[in-house]
């Protein structure tokens, strides 16, 4: 896929990724798949209204973070945004479609912390 036009950072409160999962699902109306990766741990992906974009919703924390031994600045895969354990990556393919719309949805349970 092509690069996205806009993306959208969002977090959670909520400590608990199974709760942030079932929540954004209901909201969009959408399954997220979990994933394993080497360099970003477990991860939810799931693709929003066919291919306008793409979601994925992990924990903040960096998964080779070692509590024993690493600076607690390093703890945070967006250090920026420490307060918020769960994040949701929104790439953005279309931005004039009504999904955008439907995810304006989060807002009750995320705040929006970045858009680039």
């Amino acid at each position: 896929m092509s690069e996205p036009l806009l993306v959208e950072l969002w977090g959670f409160l909520e400590p608990d990724i199974e709760v942030v999962r079932a929540s954004v699902e209901r909201a969009l109306e959408i399954e997220l798949t979990l994933h394993e990766s080497a360099s970003i741990g477990p991860y939810y992906f799931a693709p929003l209204c066919a291919s306008h974009a793409e979601l994925t919703l992990r924990p903040n924390r960096d998964p080779s973070y070692d509590l024993d031994v690493d600076d607690p600045d390093e703890a945070f895969e967006e250090p920026d945004f420490p307060d918020f354990p769960v994040l949701l990556y929104v790439e953005w393919y279309a931005t004039d479609h009504s999904c955008r719309q439907a995810a304006d949805a989060l807002g009750g349970e995320a705040q929006l912390l970045l858009v680039e």
